[in-house]
């Protein structure tokens, strides 16, 4: 909807706090995170997959002696989208009175398909039984966590698009004032 010449999101008008500052970093740590992890995967399968085709240690070939750090960089990105992804669903769920169940539903979904991806980017580079054969046929692999990585951004775009209704303010818990001589513990 458009209202004069402003995109309306959530609100017409945020208000600029500390809440505010938190959800935005948190939002962009979700997003640049999975960003990351989606170009690490294609990255992988576009210019690194190809050279795999050679005899011995699958995560020599693939990563010439870097393997840690794209191990690294899978498990920092899955940490920062597990942690703000819950934070950003606490929020939804906490500031907006009723969400509609397709919601949830997408939620569950994008939640399943993003568990497989962080699967499949830490096959790409582990070393255990699992990820060795994983690494075998790793263009197949790397098609299925490319695939399922895009179904996330398209159920997370999605699930930005649906209307929200905020829950009033009188509905949110607030911090209670201490009556006078309370020091806040309890006897």
């Amino acid at each position: 909807m458009l209202t004069d010449g402003l995109l309306l999101a959530d609100s017409p008008a945020p208000v600029i706090d500390a809440g505010w500052f938190v959800l935005l970093l948190t939002r962009v740590m979700h997003v640049a995170s999975a960003g990351v992890l989606l170009g690490g995967l294609v990255y992988l399968k576009k210019l690194v997959a190809p050279l795999a085709t050679g005899e011995g240690d699958p995560n020599e070939v693939l990563f010439g002696g870097r393997r840690s750090t794209w191990a690294g960089l899978v498990m920092l990105t899955t940490t920062l989208l597990i942690l703000s992804g819950f934070y950003n669903l606490y929020y939804i769920t906490s500031a907006h009175e009723k969400l509609p169940s397709a919601y949830h539903m997408l939620f569950g979904i994008k939640f399943l398909l993003a568990l497989f991806v962080f699967f499949v980017a830490a096959g790409t580079g582990g070393r255990s039984p699992m990820a060795i054969k994983m690494q075998q046929d790793l263009q197949k692999w790397l098609n299925l966590g490319i695939a399922a990585a895009l179904l996330v951004f398209v159920l997370g775009a999605t699930m930005r698009t649906f209307p929200k209704e905020p829950r009033p303010i009188e509905d949110i818990p607030a911090a209670q004032p201490m009556a006078d001589g309370d020091n806040g513990q309890e006897s």
